[in-house]
């Protein structure tokens, strides 16, 4: 079972346009720049230890943001991986932010580390759900959990939140 999780809401997006279905908008070039920074996924990232960056498994929505942002992340923890590969998955649970999906999934992941990239208010409701503390994630924001033996309400530990990176 998974020791740490890491909730990560994805970069800064594109606006919504009318001719444009959701899961196909990306990041802006401020908000991909941002993740890049040296104050972005990589200051964010290296609050992991060793052993969690190099065992970490990355899912992502497959929402083009969410997996432009987990691939900033791969970079962060110094995986060049591509979609399919066993380090990052698309998980269709953080697209439709199912939570009974999720929890199960990760119930049954085999990682000590596994970082998802999503959505709010999924990103904000799992962690309330997990450790009973109410986080607002804006674009880039991470937050690390602790997790127990059990995936019940509150029980697990809030080890470190990092509010995303500015942009312009």
């Amino acid at each position: 079972m998974v020791k740490t999780l890491v909730l990560v809401r994805h970069g800064k997006a594109e606006a919504a346009a009318p001719d444009q279905p959701d899961i196909e908008r990306k990041l802006t070039s401020d908000g991909r720049a941002a993740l890049a920074s040296s104050h972005g996924f990589k200051r964010t990232f290296s609050l992991l230890t060793a052993e969690e960056r190099e065992n970490a498994v990355i899912w992502a929505s497959p929402a083009v943001r969410a997996m432009q942002t987990a691939h900033e992340v791969a970079e962060a923890i110094g995986e060049h991986t591509i979609l399919g590969d066993r380090k990052l998955m698309a998980a269709e649970s953080l697209l439709h932010q199912d939570s009974e999906t999720f929890l199960g999934d990760l119930e049954r992941a085999n990682a000590s580390c596994l970082i998802a990239v999503g959505h709010i208010p999924f990103m904000e409701e799992m962690t309330e759900y997990l450790t009973g503390d109410q986080i607002t994630f804006k674009p880039g924001a991470a937050a690390a959990i602790r997790l127990g033996k059990t995936l019940k309400p509150g029980k697990a530990r809030l080890e470190w939140f990092v509010q995303g990176p500015k942009t312009k």
